[in-house]
């Protein structure tokens, strides 16, 4: 009898632990993303630039999630033009790009090898094995009218049952409105245990050159009562770098007189820029504000 019952409790303990391993995941669905994934945990955003060919690369939004030593992530790309991208006009010229991404360099380890077509009347679905450094891995690569996405596990095969959870949870669906919903956080961070991106980090700020009219709140600066008294007056120039949001994360003046520069710098980190998008991604800018103080 309590061979039948210790059986019994094995059985239902078997049955269940999917169950609940599944209640612990979240649906990602990223604002302004119209797909929806599920990962282990809250996914972290966070800017790539991703090599398309020797001369294109795009920065992306990857949003990944680690849990178990594994690495969940997924990214997205606008269709584009061949005249804009060619990389990006099909997706044939869209695999060749990610195979040619994952070519081995400077001694690492790299592959991407094609498995199977799950492709059916929905859409484009191509398996592929791959192969970073030390870490094996599965990629799902996806075709829409108007986007692709590369979703891919680091740190473990298809046979995993997290990960077959992982990729069978993709779903194109609306564009998501709400960041509360998302279950996307922005804190990057891992452990040297944890397997690598594909894909070099940070994105540097692209040039906007002189951003004075491009801005949706350009604060005035106070005007310094002892400039004011000296009647200094001038033009300041300040090189700032704005986030990806359009606020501005960094200011310094480079020209100008010396008695006016800290209210300009003052003044610009007050300011604020409608975000700046390239290839459909927000990216960081970074230029100059003209500020010119009359004495008066």
């Amino acid at each position: 009898m309590l061979k039948r019952a210790s059986l019994i409790t094995s059985v239902l303990l078997t049955l269940c632990s999917p169950v609940f391993a599944q209640q612990e995941w979240l649906k990602i669905a990223p604002a302004g993303q119209a797909f929806t994934v599920s990962m282990p945990t809250a996914a972290t955003a966070t800017s790539r630039l991703i090599p398309l060919n020797d001369k294109d690369s795009v920065p992306e939004q990857v949003y990944y999630s680690i849990a178990n030593g594994r690495r969940y992530m997924i990214v997205s790309f606008v269709r584009t033009k061949a005249d804009r991208t060619s990389a990006l006009s099909s997706f044939t010229e869209f695999m060749s790009a990610m195979e040619q991404s994952f070519v081995s360099k400077d001694g690492e380890v790299r592959s991407l090898i094609f498995d199977q077509n799950l492709s059916d009347e929905s859409g484009i679905v191509k398996q592929y094995q791959l192969q970073l450094g030390e870490y094996r891995g599965v990629a799902h690569f996806i075709g829409t009218e108007k986007m692709f996405y590369a979703q891919m596990v680091i740190g473990a095969d298809e046979n995993d049952p997290d990960v077959r959870t992982f990729l069978k949870s993709f779903e194109i669906g609306p564009i998501n409105k709400d960041d509360e919903s998302s279950n996307v956080v922005r804190i990057d961070g891992s452990g040297p245990t944890i397997p690598p991106e594909p894909w070099p980090k940070t994105v540097s700020p692209i040039s906007g050159g002189v951003l004075n009219g491009k801005a949706v709140l350009l604060a005035t600066p106070e005007y310094p009562q002892a400039a004011r008294k000296n009647h200094d007056e001038g033009m300041v120039k300040v090189r700032i770098v704005i986030d990806e949001l359009g606020k501005v994360i960094d200011a310094e003046a480079i020209e100008g007189p010396e008695t006016l520069r800290e209210a300009a710098v003052d003044a610009a980190f007050k300011s604020l820029f409608t975000p700046t998008r390239l290839m459909g991604q927000p990216v960081k800018v970074a230029g100059v504000i003209m500020y010119n103080f009359v004495a008066r």
